[in-house]
């Protein structure tokens, strides 16, 4: 046997590893390719889930609030709102790696959800009003989309929590995704949503109006004169007194209110430069735990809030979480609920100091008015859809378009569900102004 040479078996190991450098670099090219195909799929999975997320609960939303309105304009734009948002959520659900679960009832649903409010907004574009029939088909259509919003905000968060791919990963072996079906975080939920539909819906707001955007003059700052840096530091000085560090001054402030930025640790201060008032002040110290109560809480709010000179200040809408207690506080004029004075309050459940203050919207829109309610509370009670029992009557200003406001009659209201709505009739002219969902849950009161 001829034995090779050491030429020739020098350019066979050449040839073997230039080979084997060949195979690793393709290879690594492939696994560079196919990780970055599954991170742009997973994204993609990922914002179809979200929109499918927000356009379920847009419907639920728009649903609830839409049902117990006496208005056709409101009808109508809650049926306009219903039919593009089934089209959308149905788009989004259909864009999911859905594969091993029939979800046709699921599609049937959205597409006869869409026609439906189709038809009916061409109804009431007739001048026709839905009857009782109609009504509770669309309280039907409520209970079911919640049941698929709660259900797919679940599956949202599984995935969210245990990081887990929606595409199921791309292995080195390059097998084929898992899909979302098959994954053990939503397999069998998916199926159970697929077929029972039905659950409760699930609402969360920061309080009536409180982000309200303002762009008018500050009223309550219009006849006040500027003042200079040296006063307001001197206001930042004392108010951030027992703040740990130096004061620093960090710049002039433009928008709606122009201010003086100051900073003094972990604390951030904004002094208007009209009349030197403390527009907003927060503390970025993160709480570890809750030694404070939530009427505690709120007690040191109100106490701080008349610190800072805000008398005749109610609070009924807060939120406790991350062991911060948030309140909004409103204004009353006698017995006038004046919604678009607000004062945000976050007071530190660990501490029990505040951490947190913005007087944006009641230094915007504070200012003697004419509070004069033209038609009485029972005459605006026809208003009031007839599927509500009315539970209480207040008297409230809201903000309207145009940086208007309307002084209102707020009636609390509950559905035969069980949902308590916030329906606000026009003192003046009787009609429906407004209607918030009020969700009233372990560690808050709040709106949408």
């Amino acid at each position: 046997m001829r034995k090779l040479s050491k030429r020739t078996l020098a350019r066979i190991i050449s040839f073997l590893v230039t080979g084997i450098i060949v195979v690793t670099l393709f290879t690594i090219s492939a696994v560079a390719k196919a990780k970055e195909f599954e991170r742009k799929t997973e994204a993609m999975y990922q914002k179809s889930l979200a929109e499918a997320c927000e356009y379920l609960g847009d419907i639920d939303t728009v649903l609830l609030k839409g049902l117990y309105s006496e208005s056709a304009a409101s009808q109508s734009s809650m049926c306009a709102d219903l039919w593009m948002d089934a089209y959308e959520a149905k788009n989004a659900i259909s864009s999911l790696p859905i594969a091993d679960i029939d979800m046709e009832r699921c599609y049937s649903f959205l597409s006869k959800v869409a026609e439906y409010a189709k038809a009916a907004e061409k109804k009431i574009a007739a001048g026709q009003k839905l009857k009782s029939e109609e009504h509770g088909t669309f309280l039907s259509i409520q209970k079911k989309t919640a049941a698929l919003a709660a259900g797919f905000e679940k599956i949202q968060k599984i995935y969210l929590g245990t990081g887990e791919k929606i595409s199921g990963g791309i292995d080195f072996s390059f097998a084929v995704p898992r899909t979302i079906a098959s994954s053990h975080a939503t397999g069998e939920g998916l199926n159970s949503l697929n077929k029972n539909l039905s659950s409760a819906p699930k609402l969360i707001f920061d309080g009536p109006y409180s982000d309200a955007v303002n762009t008018k003059e500050p009223q309550m700052l219009r006849e006040h004169k500027t003042v200079s840096l040296k006063k307001a530091t001197a206001t930042a000085e004392s108010f951030l007194k027992n703040e740990s560090g130096r004061l620093d001054y960090q710049n002039e402030t433009e928008g709606n209110i122009p201010c003086y930025a100051f900073q003094k640790g972990n604390a951030y201060l904004l002094i208007s430069k009209k009349g030197g008032k403390i527009v907003s002040y927060n503390s970025s110290q993160t709480p570890s735990k809750s030694d404070f109560g939530e009427k505690d809480c709120l007690t040191i709010a109100e106490n701080a809030l008349k610190k800072l000179g805000y008398r005749n200040m109610q609070c009924d809408y807060y939120e406790s979480a991350g062991h911060i207690l948030t309140a909004n506080f409103h204004a009353m004029e006698g017995e006038v609920n004046l919604y678009t004075d607000l004062v945000k309050v976050k007071i530190n459940r660990e501490s029990g100091k505040l951490c947190g203050f913005d007087a944006t919207s009641y230094l915007t829109n504070h200012c003697v008015r004419s509070l004069e309610f033209k038609l009485s509370a029972k005459q605006c009670t026809g208003a009031v859809s007839p599927y509500l029992k009315i539970k209480t009557i207040k008297k409230a200003l809201i903000p309207t378009a145009g940086e208007k406001e309307a002084l209102c009659y707020e009636f609390r209201t509950l559905t035969a569900e069980g949902n308590e709505l916030l329906v606000f009739i026009d003192a003046a002219s009787g009609e429906e102004k407004d209607i918030l969902i009020l969700e009233i849950g372990e560690n808050s009161v709040l709106t949408k």
